[in-house]
C-alpha cells in the first residue's frame, strides 16, 4: 500500500486545498516554473551535495530548516542561504504538531526562527509543519509571526522505505504543474534516493522548459 501515499497525498489532497487559503500549497502560475522544497536540512550526508546540484541547473529552492540540525551543521544553513535559496522553518527538533501541547510547539518555532534568522541574516517567512501536520494554533501562530505556512502540490515520497529515484523523479515529471510545490528530504534516510532523482527531475524538466524558484 506504500506505493500509493504519493497519489494520496498529491491528488488527495488537491480538491481541499481552496478550504484553507491561508496555507500555500502551490504558487499561482502559468509559465513552467516549479518550487522545489527540501525538508529537514541541513546535513552531512546531502546538503553540499544538494546545492551543488541546484547550483549546476541554475535552480533555486526552499529549505525548510530543522533548528538543532543547524546547530550541528551553522556552516552549511548559512551556505544554503548564500547560495540565494529561501530558508524556511521546520521545528526545532522535527516534533510532530499533532502530539504536543501548543505551548511546545509555539517554542520550537520561536527557538528556530530565532536560530536561523541569526545564522542566515534573513528573516523567516515561511514554515512547514513535520509530517505535514498542521494545528490551529500554529496556524495563529505563523499569521502573528508574518510566517506563511507551506504544503505541498507534488508529494513524491522519498522518505518512504520503498522509494526509488527512478520512481520518484518519473511521478514528480509526471504530476507537475505550473506553481507546484514539490516536497523532497534532505535527510540520511533519502540519501540514495533524494540526489539521484533530483538531477533526473532538473535535468528532464529544465529540458523541457522548465525554471525552478523559491517561494
Amino acid at each position: 500500500m506504500r506505493f500509493l501515499i504519493p497519489y494520496l497525498a498529491t491528488h488527495g489532497l488537491r480538491p481541499f486545498h481552496r478550504f484553507v487559503p491561508d496555507l500555500l500549497w502551490r504558487v499561482e502560475a502559468a509559465a513552467k516554473t516549479a518550487y522545489l522544497t527540501f525538508d529537514d536540512g541541513p546535513t552531512e550526508e546531502l546538503t553540499d551535495d544538494l546545492l551543488d546540484l541546484l547550483a549546476q541547473y541554475d535552480a533555486q529552492a526552499t529549505h525548510f530548516l530543522v533548528g538543532q540540525n543547524a546547530d550541528r551543521h551553522p556552516g552549511r544553513a548559512r551556505a544554503i542561504a548564500r547560495a540565494g535559496h529561501l530558508v524556511g522553518n521546520h521545528t526545532y527538533t522535527h516534533v510532530d504538531p499533532w502530539s504536543v501541547p501548543h505551548e511546545q510547539l509555539q517554542s520550537e518555532v520561536a527557538r528556530t526562527t530565532r536560530r536561523l534568522q541569526s545564522l542566515t541574516q534573513t528573516r523567516l517567512r515561511a514554515l512547514r509543519p513535520p509530517y505535514g501536520h498542521p494545528t490551529q494554533g500554529l496556524r495563529r501562530w505563523c499569521a502573528a509571526q508574518n510566517q506563511r505556512m507551506v504544503m505541498w502540490d507534488v508529494m513524491p515520497g522519498d522518505y518512504l522505505k520503498t522509494a526509488r529515484a527512478q520512481r520518484v523523479a518519473h511521478f514528480v515529471v509526471r504530476h507537475v504543474r505550473p506553481g507546484s510545490v514539490i516536497v523532497l528530504h534532505d535527510n540520511p534516510v533519502c540519501e540514495d534516493v533524494t540526489l539521484p532523482a533530483l538531477e533526473t527531475i532538473l535535468r528532464t524538466l529544465s529540458a523541457e522548459g522548465w525554471t525552478f524558484d523559491a517561494l
